[in-house]
């Protein structure tokens, strides 16, 4: 072995010891005096001292007079190093590791009051731990306390150390860390000499564990031309607005709604969105992050009793308080499918009984088809004979969540999302017509954003509508479909004047929408019409159930609505004046009569 090949493997290995960036190779020439002050390792020292020795046969009384060390102490070093090594020079004596004296060997002395004046705050038992793995020297922390204690550390100016984000390669950082921390060195420690965050040297080390010297390489995925500051003004602006806009919303969703308004390759990273909100919330006076006034639930902390592994597995559906107007609640009611989590159906209802739940399935089973089950609470609208016959003779299952375990149905997880992109809106609504209005848009606002439960997808569908796709339920016969909603709802036409015809009545239900068709939906002892899923008006009725005919119909309540007719009324009439509900004239329609003769064809003479 050579002198290249020597001095390679010993910098390699006090590479791997030191604390420093890296050490130059010496010259011979220059005196050992002056290559003592750059030295940063014990072992370096000892090595350094018999170097000349061992590779140029020089005389020991002449290094020993360059190097003012003692005859006998440098032979036996260079002894120690010929028949050991590099291990050689490591002291391996453990009679003076106790308090009698507080006497360390000159190496590890100098190796204690170098890393107190590297970094004053390190702990004794840090020192004790490093000592260990890095010599091989078992001491305790009472030992080198009592020795710190009579050896002060002289006031010094601070050593021209490199700081975690003064490295110009992030692989040589990242390994001073991991190394730092294999070496003994607490986390703390480590984050306070290096100048970096705890939590980012704990992550640095776990990535270590994990994936090893990978976890070193650069992760980042930006592309080359990425540019180098993408907090410009009119990115910022576009995020301002959004946070006026949807005040509740975090980063994620933010970021989410960014890239459904301007696309996925013109919108920086999540983090960088984070900053750049947190830059309009300290100069532009956006608004806080927001957090909300109830305590979170439990958290879930076991498998979900109804996880659906395919789509159309499992739909959920539940019914949530949203906003109260003129003292009386509105409600919203949510029909979302489990593995895509895309709300297949929704409404905000002044009702919150079994005709509205009857009515959004309607909507959703007549495009989508039938799921395996539909999981909902234990609600007396979700346990009505009319909901669980009607999912009976569609061949649905009827799936009921613990009581006490509303995280079970996983639509909750979503009214939390509506919770911070709507409720702002429907506070400032100012009558049920705008709640609507705004229920409708958070309904396509969250089917077409990011979904939290969709971002380790490896197929790249981020977003509800992306997931689900085209795929359709088991699809339904459309006379089955008629049949299991036959005594509850139907369809009409609207006459001119804005009313319907059920059997013997006249209903009014909107002018505005003339000639348009309508459902009317028929439910025990109420009566409903609704246009696209809006309610229009709303009826009191008694039924004759064995002929099934409408007795009575009385107490009418007219719904605010955006198709009123513009065409203003020529007389005003009141409440009293205007009748909502007329009757029906019976007439019994004239039979249609054929013709009381035939003509007969007469036939062409035959010539003879």
């Amino acid at each position: 072995m050579n002198e290249d090949d020597v001095f390679r493997s010993v910098t390699y290995h006090l590479s791997t010891t030191s604390y420093a960036e890296g050490i130059e190779q010496m010259e011979t020439s220059e005196s050992f005096a002056q290559l003592r002050l750059r030295f940063t390792d014990p072992l370096q020292h000892d090595y350094e001292a018999v170097r000349p020795i061992i590779l140029f046969a020089q005389p020991i009384n002449e290094r020993s007079e360059e190097t003012e060390i003692e005859r006998t102490t440098l032979g036996e070093k260079a002894k120690r190093f010929v028949t050991g090594g590099m291990l050689g020079l490591v002291d391996q004596r453990q009679g003076n590791s106790g308090r009698k004296g507080h006497e360390y060997p000159e190496v590890i002395a100098r190796q204690i009051l170098y890393l107190k004046q590297l970094y004053p705050p390190i702990h004794y038992r840090e020192i004790v731990r490093i000592l260990e793995r890095t010599f091989g020297y078992h001491t305790n922390h009472h030992t080198v306390k009592h020795f710190l204690e009579a050896n002060p550390i002289p006031v010094q100016l601070p050593f021209n150390w490199k700081t975690f984000h003064d490295f110009e390669d992030a692989y040589q950082a990242r390994w001073t860390v991991v190394r730092m921390f294999y070496e003994g060195w607490n986390k703390k420690s480590i984050a306070g000499l290096l100048e970096l965050s705890r939590q980012h040297v704990i992550r640095l080390i776990q990535a270590f564990e994990k994936d090893g010297f990978d976890s070193l390489e650069d992760q980042r995925t930006r592309p080359v031309n990425h540019p180098d500051n993408q907090m410009t003004l009119p990115f910022l602006e576009e995020v301002f607005a959004v946070q006026i806009e949807y005040p509740r919303t975090g980063r994620y969703r933010v970021h989410g709604l960014l890239e459904y308004m301007k696309g996925e390759d013109e919108v920086p990273s999540e983090r960088t969105v984070g900053r750049a909100m947190a830059y309009n919330r300290v100069f532009n006076g956006a608004p806080e992050a927001w957090m909300s006034d109830k305590e979170e639930p439990e958290s879930n902390v076991g498998p979900l009793p109804f996880e659906p592994l395919y789509r159309h597995q499992y739909w959920f559906v539940d019914i949530r308080y949203l906003v109260q107007l003129d003292g009386e609640w509105v409600y919203s009611i949510c029909l979302i499918e489990g593995y895509s989590r895309k709300i297949l159906a929704g409404m905000s209802s002044p009702y919150q009984d079994e005709l509205a739940i009857l009515q959004l399935l309607h909507a959703a089973l007549s495009v989508y088809g039938a799921p395996t089950g539909i999981v909902s609470d234990n609600g007396s609208v979700f346990t009505a004979n009319a909901y669980e016959q009607l999912l009976q003779t569609l061949q649905i299952q009827s799936h009921h969540i613990e009581k006490g375990k509303p995280w079970q149905n996983l639509i909750e997880a979503q009214f939390k999302i509506q919770l911070r992109l709507a409720d702002a809106k429907f506070v400032k609504a100012q009558n049920l017509t705008e709640i609507q209005e705004q229920h409708g848009a958070f309904v396509q606002i969250f089917n077409v954003t990011n979904h939290w439960a969709h971002r380790n997808r490896t197929d790249g569908l981020k977003t509800p509508t992306a997931v689900l796709g085209v795929r359709q339920a088991r699809s339904l016969d459309p006379e089955l479909l008629r049949k299991a909603f036959q005594y509850l709802q139907f369809s009409r036409v609207i006459t001119p004047n804005g009313y319907v015809s059920v059997q013997r009545f006249y209903l009014y239900a909107e002018r505005g929408l003339a000639k348009q068709q309508v459902a009317v939906w028929i439910y025990e002892d109420r009566l409903h019409i609704e246009y696209q899923q809006i309610p229009l008006a709303r009826y009191l009725c008694t039924i004759n159930r064995q002929r099934k005919q409408l007795r009575s119909v009385s107490k009418p309540s007219l719904f605010s609505t955006p198709f009123v007719s513009p065409q203003p009324d020529l007389i005003a009439l009141d409440d009293a004046q205007w009748l909502k509900i007329r009757p029906r004239p019976y007439t019994k329609r004239p039979l249609r009569q054929g013709p009381f003769a035939t003509q007969l064809m007469l036939l062409e003479k035959v010539g003879v």
